[in-house]
């Protein structure tokens, strides 16, 4: 058969399977109607296929999803997308009932077919069911790399990052970002692999990001039919129209090269007998000196978790340091108190941050929680999923709904925090410390850091790091605003999995009398 006609009868064949497809589509569309009116969450509806997907907000979705929640007076929203229903939690009750109190009905993630299938990625740990016999596995790991001893053991390495990152600040404080960045990813390669990067340019800074990128693009949500459809999977890739599947499967190839470089490395670096202890070379050494059991298996989980740690960690911190010092130049009379502790419990002696002694700083502590309420690192927690039909305030709640708490909304309720707009850290008592008050408000990081099962194993780290990179620059430097009528423009958040705020012209400079 001439090539022109195996081509036609290639491009009739995809247009009668095509074609079989958008029927049975149509079918399940007009069998949706024949069932009962669910009594679901109130919110949009949209169109009859599509649902809302042309409607969802593409900039900060949290305060659209918060003006919904007022609209159509309840705490709890739902729209569909496709055949998905998603169902947005805007208070804390609602929050914490469903996500902490009902975990066991709410511990899953969402199915993504095009990043968990196509992509190759349903063994990351942001995504694996609970239910899956390796999520334990995952956070025990993750726990003992990240909990209060294994924070207290990394206190080296927070160390020499505190000072490569003040350095960076003395010599170009116009890089502050940078230097920030260069900070928090520092920090975290170390602890996971034991190497230390030497810039921002380093390839394990590239093949992180590169692998984050990726991420971002694979779970973009609504942007792949598959994740709604998921039979479209199992069509082959040559056809016409099934380009998503190929650059799924481009995906695939490249991302799981990238995950295996640094575990290969750590590898290589064991076996000459010269290496730094970390997370992957810890865990290495027990499957060494324990064969029993799946070696490959075992060898495979420490490296999804410690992929997982740059995923989780790196991020999260510049988002909160760059909140921190965009916020100390907007509230000049905080920035000073706060700098008048660190001066009293550091300056004295030396002109560093010690890393055993910022958490004696409750002032501090209070700024820190401040501004993750005011600024939150994710404003919408990272998705759940119902494993079970579940009823609340007497809505239903559909088996597979897409389950997420709007953290921005719960951390800017007035009725847990009056005056929710404005940037207040006494909030959490009069010497920072919560609890010390009658008026000391709800704890933010009982929040920020997530609900239930799925709540974020390093949080401590994280706050650690958070204060040491907050005392280093309050210890130094003064963050001004580079045009005085920046205190009067809105604070805007960049959108994504993590949320930054937008920065705007500021100045960091010296304090006088510091070496």
């Amino acid at each position: 058969m001439p090539a022109s006609e195996t081509l036609c009868a290639l491009v009739g064949a995809t247009r009668l399977v095509l074609g079989y497809i958008f029927f049975l589509f149509l079918l399940w569309l007009f069998l949706q109607t024949l069932r009962p009116t669910r009594h679901l969450p109130p919110g949009p509806y949209g169109s009859l296929i599509s649902g809302v997907i042309k409607a969802l907000p593409r900039k900060e979705p949290w305060k659209v999803y918060a003006e919904w929640s007022k609209q159509f007076e309840s705490p709890v929203i739902s729209f569909r997308i496709f055949n998905r229903v998603t169902v947005v939690l805007n208070t804390l009750e609602a929050a914490t009932t469903l996500l902490s109190h009902r975990s066991e009905w709410y511990s899953d993630r969402p199915r993504s077919v095009m990043y968990n299938e196509i992509c190759g990625r349903g063994q990351a740990v942001f995504n694996i069911p609970a239910s899956h016999p390796r999520h334990k596995i995952y956070r025990k790991i993750l726990q003992t790399g990240l909990g209060k001893k294994a924070t207290e053991n990394a206190k080296d390495i927070i160390q020499t990052e505190a000072f490569i990152f003040a350095d960076g600040l003395r010599t170009n404080p116009d890089q502050w970002q940078t230097y920030i960045r260069r900070n928090a990813v520092g920090v975290i390669v170390k602890v996971a692999f034991g190497y230390r990067i030497e810039s921002l340019s380093d390839s394990f800074v590239r093949i992180a990001e590169e692998s984050s990128n990726i991420t971002a693009q694979a779970l973009a949500p609504g942007r792949w039919l598959v994740d709604y459809f998921p039979f479209l999977q199992y069509l082959p890739s040559c056809l016409p129209g099934l380009g998503w599947k190929r650059q799924g499967l481009v995906w695939k190839e490249r991302l799981n090269h990238l995950s295996g470089v640094p575990h290969s490395w750590v590898k290589e670096q064991m076996q000459s007998g010269y290496y730094e202890d970390s997370l992957t070379s810890n865990f290495l050494s027990e499957i060494q000196d324990n064969a029993s059991g799946n070696v490959k298996e075992r060898e495979d989980i420490v490296k999804w978790c410690a992929a997982a740690l740059y995923a989780g960690a790196a991020d999260t911190t510049v988002s909160a340091l760059t909140s921190f010092v965009l916020l100390m130049a907007l509230h000049p009379e905080e920035q000073k108190k706060a700098q008048l502790e660190v001066d009293q419990e550091f300056r004295s002696n030396f002109d560093f941050v010690d890393v055993t002694k910022v958490h004696k700083l409750s002032y501090l502590d209070a700024v820190l929680k401040e501004v993750l309420r005011f600024a939150p690192v994710g404003n919408m927690a990272l998705p759940h999923s119902a494993s079970q039909s579940d009823e609340y305030l007497g809505y239903e709640i559909p088996k597979g709904s897409t389950v997420v708490a709007n953290v921005w909304a719960i951390l800017h309720d007035e009725s847990i925090y009056p005056e929710p707009f404005v940037f207040k850290p006494s909030r959490f008592g009069s010497n920072g410390k919560s609890g010390n008050s009658p008026d000391t408000q709800m704890d933010p990081t009982t929040v920020a850091f997530g609900f239930g099962r799925r709540t974020c194993p390093g949080s401590h780290f994280a706050m650690t790091t958070m204060l040491v990179g907050m005392a280093c620059v309050l210890a130094e430097f003064n963050v001004e605003c580079d045009d005085p009528h920046s205190k009067l423009q809105t604070i805007e958040f960049t959108t994504g999995i993590t949320s930054h705020v937008k920065p705007f012209p500021i100045r960091i400079t010296r304090r006088i009398g510091t070496k």
